[in-house]
């Protein structure tokens, strides 16, 4: 029997025990996460790239703006960028991994140096970008900041020893969020007048950033969480009196056309910060209706930030991400390729394997 003597006193409890148990339920996942997390992103292995770098005389942080521009605007002191050159000495296309933070900071340690390393030993050469966070974010500053990296190593593509067609731009949460807008055109590389990505490979990316206003919680904790880590980025994104229009230029929905790059997705099933089923599956349905090749990828029981996710049942994804970029790039070379004469058609049909798989 439930306690309370009168309806009202009843009710009460009910949203009593309903709190307190959501706040447990949601306190659980939290640590989890936390769990999780720490063994499934390789800090080590990454710190242990670096080492070796070092020692060899071949690991490089480069400034991207110059110290004029640096002196007249001091918070682009702040942006770097990380050179994993790979070991085999070939000319390869490179990788730019933006790590994730929520716009608030980048979470190098676990989803910048770790995934270069396991890119270096894949044969490629990858660069991590520290952009602009926090109060220096600014309107699209992260975006500038990428740009002004892919212009960087196209300058320098001969000395860097890399392909500067078709790189692939790699990233996490907030940096799956200007990796996406990066692959549109409107605060993207076609604004900039740098070359489109040959491919986007997303981890858990924050794409929908308005969904807490769309979506019913019945988790009133993970509502709240849902708000806060939207807000946050909105707020150093755009400040605190943006208006919806302005915070849907995050959404990387709105950039979807049939020439947007092919993508690869992947995410956990049990994502507390950024839900797949408000993000990455709208985005893919997003992709699928202008006839962009996605793949989704989403691991059963899989919290946010796993990085690398080794000792999971998703490691290995990023192999499986980089097969699709070559494949993908490969495609399209086909798809361009004159026959007889006649160019082919420049858009690719979605494979088979855009439904999300379950792991």
């Amino acid at each position: 029997m439930l306690p309370g003597e009168t309806i009202g006193e009843i009710l009460l409890n009910i949203v009593k025990i309903y709190l307190i148990l959501s706040f447990l339920l949601t306190c659980y996942s939290v640590i989890r996460m936390y769990v999780i997390r720490h063994r499934a992103t390789a800090v080590k292995y990454g710190k242990e790239r670096i080492q070796q770098l070092i020692e060899q005389g071949r690991f490089r942080q480069l400034p991207l703006y110059t110290m004029d521009e640096i002196s007249q605007k001091k918070s682009l002191g702040e942006v770097r960028l990380s050179i994993f050159p790979n070991d085999t000495g070939e000319r390869r296309k490179y990788v730019i991994v933006c790590p994730g933070g929520g716009y608030a900071h980048c979470v190098t340690g676990q989803e910048g140096y770790p995934i270069a390393a396991k890119l270096n030993e894949m044969g490629y050469t990858a660069f991590v970008l520290e952009y602009r966070t926090g109060f220096h974010c600014g309107g699209y500053a992260p975006m500038q900041d990428l740009a002004r990296a892919v212009k960087s190593i196209e300058e320098h593509h001969e000395e860097l020893n890399v392909d500067p067609e078709d790189y692939a731009i790699c990233g996490f949460s907030a940096g799956g969020n200007l990796a996406g807008v990066f692959g549109g055109k409107e605060h993207g590389y076609a604004k900039y007048g740098v070359r489109k990505p040959g491919a986007l490979i997303l981890g858990y990316p924050w794409t929908n950033v308005n969904h807490w206003l769309d979506h019913p919680y019945w988790n009133i904790w993970k509502g709240l969480i849902g708000i806060w880590l939207s807000e946050r980025g909105l707020l150093f994104m755009f400040g605190p009196y943006a208006s919806r229009k302005t915070r849907s230029s995050l959404c990387v929905q709105n950039y979807i056309t049939p020439d947007y790059p092919p993508t690869y997705m992947m995410a956990g099933s049990n994502d507390l910060l950024v839900p797949a089923s408000h993000h990455a599956a709208v985005l893919k349905q997003a992709l699928k209706r202008e006839g962009v090749r996605p793949v989704y990828e989403q691991f059963w029981g899989l919290p946010h930030g796993i990085g690398l996710a080794v000792n999971t049942r998703a490691e290995g994804w990023l192999e499986y991400a980089v097969a699709f970029w070559e494949e993908s790039i490969s495609a399209a070379a086909r798809d361009t390729t004159p026959v007889g004469g006649v160019p082919k058609s420049e858009s690719v049909t979605p494979s088979d394997d855009t439904s999300p798989s379950s792991h």
